[in-house]
């Protein structure tokens, strides 16, 4: 049933697409002059994500990212971002106890500044994983909505409280980030659940399925920059834990990016 409607999303969402010049966004001034849609609901296992994701704009991770001890550096790889029957899958291999965590990751090629983003996605069942769903531009700024795959219901130590993680970073001398943590109401793990983030001046808004759980107002970021999904790990017992065992599978079935912000509404508008 559940796939049933999200047919019927994707269906109306393309009727709607072709008739708006704004995309208006509850409780923004403004809004979006452009509809990016990607679907991974049809793909096959053993298509190319390269070329999919490359076609519609985004490039494939492959570098290491060094931590400083005790944390462990992982690395990103192309081939841990796969196409599957129905999804596109992020990979973290499970930890051989030496060397870098191997990790996935995929970004924008574009950059923005002001942006709606709905990804579907089914968490890992497996602990010790971070995933990442986040803005980012070059130790300048940076908007997180992340899932620590060790710590959904339950806190890891005295450090990491349960719920997904909202968080803006400054990059700035003397200034701390600033995050929030929101319960989740349904368990991420267990089937396939849309992740907004909506940027725009001055305020960051959260939805889980559409629901709105809270917004950050402090460092919201004013430059631009890229989008950027990952499922990574460095063991830090304060962060991501684990590192994972077995191998952990994050699944992403759709991306939805309303992007060219205006503070003007022109045309047809349509509420998204």
């Amino acid at each position: 049933m559940r796939s049933f409607y999200y047919l019927l999303q994707l269906l109306f969402a393309g009727l709607a697409a072709a008739q708006c010049n704004t995309y208006a966004v509850a409780n923004v001034t403004g809004g979006f002059r452009t509809r990016q849609f990607v679907d991974f609901s049809t793909a096959q296992a053993g298509q190319s994500a390269s070329t999919l994701l490359s076609n519609n704009g985004f490039s494939i991770s492959d570098w290491p990212v060094t931590d400083t001890p005790p944390a462990i550096s992982h690395t990103f790889v192309p081939g841990n971002v796969a196409l599957t029957n129905g999804a596109l899958s992020l990979k973290v291999n499970a930890y051989s106890g030496s060397g870098n965590v191997i990790g996935a990751e995929f970004s924008t090629n574009e950059e923005f500044t002001y942006v709606s983003v709905r990804t579907v996605q089914k968490s890992s069942s497996v602990p010790g994983v971070c995933e990442g769903n986040f803005f980012y531009k070059d130790q300048v700024a940076e908007i997180d909505f992340e899932i620590l795959t060790s710590t959904i219901f339950q806190s890891s130590l005295a450090c990491v409280p349960p719920g997904i993680w909202a968080t803006t970073h400054p990059f700035k001398e003397g200034v701390e980030s600033y995050s929030e943590t929101f319960p989740f109401p349904f368990d991420p793990r267990a089937d396939f659940h849309e992740y907004r983030v909506d940027w725009t001046p001055g305020i960051v808004r959260y939805y889980l399925d559409k629901n709105y759980v809270g917004q950050i107002t402090q460092n919201v970021p004013t430059v631009s920059g890229s989008w950027i999904w990952n499922a990574w790990s460095n063991g830090d017992p304060c962060w991501s834990a684990g590192p994972p065992t077995q191998d952990s599978t994050t699944l992403i079935r759709s991306i939805e990016i309303y992007k060219d912000y205006t503070d003007t509404r022109t045309g047809t508008v349509c509420n998204v």
